[in-house]
């Protein structure tokens, strides 16, 4: 089980893009990421977060599953097209098998279920930056 310490060994180095349509959970979740990670762009729905994945250089995405324009699943598939090797991350209230067996297909790499369990969110967070070419040895 990861720790915040753990975590936080990230903080300068590693930017994310965090995807979510509903401005609390954006919010809520934006300040979450805050308090470990110093990069952090937002984006309130996939067509958004497309938009800025092709201008910009993120480590991970993390996004919501259930968006309007463009959802979790549509927004990996397009992600991966453009980079196989890019760490997406789906947060979703949705956790029955299939559905899982759906995103892994489309090239997600985890999931974090809502309501957001704070050490889930760690270990998550932690297992998928020390996954990132950057850190391997």
């Amino acid at each position: 089980m990861a720790g915040a310490k753990d975590l936080k060994a990230f903080s300068d180095s590693v930017h994310i893009l965090y995807v979510e349509d509903d401005e609390h959970l954006r919010k809520d979740t934006h300040r979450l990421l805050a308090t470990f990670f110093k990069q952090v762009t937002i984006a309130e729905n996939g067509r958004i977060a497309l938009e800025h994945y092709q201008t910009g250089s993120f480590d991970i995405v993390i996004s919501d599953y259930t968006m309007p324009e463009m959802n979790g699943q549509e927004l990996t598939k397009a992600i991966k097209d453009q980079d196989p090797e890019q760490m997406v991350i789906i947060l979703s209230a949705h956790d029955e098998y299939q559905y899982v067996e759906e995103l892994k297909a489309s090239g997600a790499n985890d999931f974090i279920f809502k309501p957001l369990n704070i050490q889930q969110f760690i270990d998550t967070m932690v297992k998928a930056c020390k996954q990132l070419p950057k850190y391997q040895v």
